[in-house]
């Protein structure tokens, strides 16, 4: 039984690092090992060993490093908010992994702003141990930012398939929809989806519902609007247990410009859910093998997104389990037990 401590900024919502750390840390815990999430956003905690460091940015520094002298010896440590990685005292950083989860593309950045990103990327991860959930995420890092690394660990995204199943049979009022699921973010360019789906909207009977919450909210509204696609495109929000809604869809839509390689997509085929996605990083061609590469789609064209969202509607291949059976929780678990 190990001590194992997982810091995260917040787990509120379901975007891919949220639901990785609320899904370690039960995967730990039904495992018997001694499993602590400190959180630095407050949510609604129903685990004794899910902490919130409450307080300004000081505070959380002290109750952070009380916690963990009250640990004890930590046997492994996961860190996602890893600014606060240089505040934490040595003593508890014996075993420890900077988690990363997204890729990012410097091609467009120039001059200054490239230098303060650049800057901001290897205070962050320069000579880390890092652990990514796809194997574009560390390439990312190493090869094309050009950050050199103390060491690089794949470890996937662990999905528990029998419980995704079984949550999925709830009842759900929607039939006959294209489903998207995540944050409402810039990178998850809902646009480029909410485009091509009013390019070939006289052309299917689909409608087209997204589940998520954030800032883009209210542009994505302005844009349905001047659409006239309210009565096609719902924004229904957060949902607690999106898989009914991904179970049901005719088909998953994933637009985004950058990725690591994500959740959503593993639990579509575990569903056996078509997807459409774009090329948001080499990590969607982890899970997207096969005759499925055909409806990998380059981002932001929205054009190509349109008829190949019309193309998977008609005629899918078939979703082999060897596309996704990596992304068992039990390879996934093996692989952490090997860095105690």
């Amino acid at each position: 039984m190990a001590n194992i401590v997982l810091l995260v900024n917040s787990i509120k919502g379901y975007g891919g690092i949220q639901r990785n750390y609320k899904f370690w840390f039960e995967m730990f815990k039904k495992k018997g090992h001694n499993v602590y999430l400190l959180v630095l956003e407050k949510d609604d905690l129903n685990d004794k060993n899910i902490i919130y460091l409450e307080g300004n940015f000081l505070n959380k520094i002290l109750k952070l490093n009380q916690i963990l002298k009250k640990i004890g010896h930590i046997d492994l440590f996961l860190i996602n908010a890893e600014y606060m990685k240089k505040y934490i005292k040595r003593r508890f950083l014996n075993n420890y992994y900077i988690t990363v989860h997204n890729t990012w593309n410097i091609k467009n950045r120039k001059g200054i702003k490239k230098w303060f990103f650049m800057q901001r990327m290897k205070s962050k991860y320069k000579n880390q141990p890092l652990i990514g959930i796809s194997k574009s995420v560390i390439n990312n890092i190493v090869y094309n930012l050009k950050i050199p690394i103390k060491k690089g660990v794949v470890i996937y995204a662990p999905h528990d398939f029998e419980l995704v199943r079984k949550l999925a049979n709830e009842p759900i009022e929607y039939k006959n929809y294209i489903v998207a699921v995540g944050g409402l973010l810039k990178r998850k360019r809902y646009d480029v989806l909410i485009n091509a789906f009013d390019l070939i909207k006289d052309k299917i009977k689909e409608d087209l519902l997204i589940i998520g919450e954030g800032p883009e909210k209210e542009k994505l509204e302005k844009l349905i609007d001047s659409k006239n696609l309210k009565n096609r495109v719902k924004l229904l929000g957060y949902k607690e247990n999106p898989y009914p809604y991904i179970k049901n869809a005719r088909l998953l839509a994933l637009s985004s410009d950058s990725e690591g390689l994500p959740r959503v997509i593993v639990e579509a085929f575990v569903l056996n859910t078509p997807v459409v996605v774009t090329n948001s990083s080499e990590g969607i061609f982890e899970v997207m093998q096969g005759e499925l590469k055909n409806f990998v789609v380059e981002k932001g064209n929205y054009n190509e997104f349109a008829k190949k969202i019309y193309e998977a509607l008609q005629n899918y291949p078939d979703i082999k389990k060897s596309y996704y059976e990596k992304f068992d929780i039990n390879k996934c678990y093996e692989k952490f037990m090997e860095l105690l």
